[in-house]
């Protein structure tokens, strides 16, 4: 592995001279950080949802009244 002294020199070279990428784990690493990311960037809303339509239906089971909250009722 070449040790590169002057970064200006070195990414001002042709395409054709410059050996591999710039930084270590160009390509490969960042392609599954973005597909974990996305992954879990679906799962969180997946598991929102299905945690707040649990909630909600649980407290639409109760069927509170309009005025109810003015009687300090939990779980409101």
């Amino acid at each position: 592995m070449a040790t590169v002294t002057n970064w200006i020199d070195h990414l001002n070279k042709p395409a054709e001279e410059v050996v591999g990428a710039v930084y270590p784990g160009a390509g490969s690493t960042e392609t599954l950080l973005v597909i974990l990311g996305i992954v879990i960037w679906i799962g969180w809303h997946v598991i929102t949802n299905n945690s707040e339509s649990d909630e909600l239906s649980r407290l639409a089971k109760k069927r509170h009244g309009a005025n109810d909250h003015k009687s300090n009722i939990t779980d409101w």
